[in-house]
């Protein structure tokens, strides 16, 4: 068991592994296979079913706003750009999915929060080979639920007025020529700063770390935080998908801390 968990960790500290581009992806592949654990399973049902009644509400409101929005935009495109409407379209899009993404996967996260924590616990229980039976007892695990929960909210606290600024920002833009192509990537970047934060949060929080140590070392490692939170926006932007991309990321990024992040404490 060692020496499988320890070849697993090497591909953390391999310099062309550290920085491929597969890594986030293949984590979350990872984390939905995880997910089927028979300790894990349970803890993912109960937030999958009112997930479920919250992805038809945000589904078929952001359908409509993004209707509306892009026949906006087509409309206020000068003449001589014309021929380039559809890239236009195309990156206001992406801009639309990256905001329903963001704003899903906030709200489901907020539900999810007490049982998301307590799977983060038991994925770094299992990675490291420890026994689950002190740290996990189940007369126990409302504590850690309630810890999520209270996490959570304070991460809602950093990435609202953030999140906000960004969008007075995109918005802006998205009506200047040109600069208004800038719009998708700063949103997308900033939504996969936010969720890369938001999946390693649980794993982070459970052994204690500060949500500004958290942000401390993934700041040092911006390129695998980048493609690992670029790759939960883009699943949770996939309809009926994201329900278990979810669950799946708080795994992959438990994975992540432990095998990039957990060995610096």
């Amino acid at each position: 068991m060692e020496s499988k968990i320890d070849d697993k960790r090497r591909v953390f500290r391999d310099p062309i592994m550290t920085h491929s581009a597969t890594v986030g992806p293949s984590l979350i592949i990872e984390g939905m296979r995880i997910l089927w654990r028979r300790d894990i399973r349970w803890l993912v049902l109960i937030p999958l079913l009112v997930n479920i009644i919250l992805f038809i509400s945000v589904a078929g409101f952001a359908a409509s706003w993004l209707q509306n929005w892009i026949t906006t935009i087509s409309t206020s495109v000068p003449e001589w750009l014309q021929w380039f409407a559809w890239v236009i379209w195309f990156l206001f899009a992406l801009l639309a999915l990256a905001i329903y993404a963001f704003t899903f996967t906030i709200l489901a996260n907020l539900i999810g929060s007490p049982f998301y924590g307590v799977i983060a616990q038991r994925v770094i229980a299992a990675e490291i080979a420890n026994d689950l039976s002190a740290a996990m007892a189940e007369d126990h695990w409302w504590r850690s639920a309630w810890k999520s929960l209270i996490r959570e909210l304070q991460l809602i606290g950093y990435f609202l007025p953030r999140t906000l600024a960004v969008g007075i920002v995109t918005a802006i833009l998205s009506f200047i020529p040109v600069l208004n192509l800038l719009a998708p990537i700063i949103a997308g970047t900033w939504a996969a700063w936010c969720l890369c934060l938001q999946y390693l949060d649980y794993a982070a929080d459970s052994e204690g770390i500060s949500f500004l140590v958290l942000r401390q070392k993934v700041s040092s490692n911006r390129f695998n935080s980048l493609g690992f939170g670029l790759s939960a926006m883009l699943g949770s932007a996939i309809p009926l998908i994201n329900l278990i991309i979810l669950p799946a990321s708080v795994v992959a990024g438990s994975l992540l801390w432990c095998r990039q992040h957990r060995e610096f404490n």
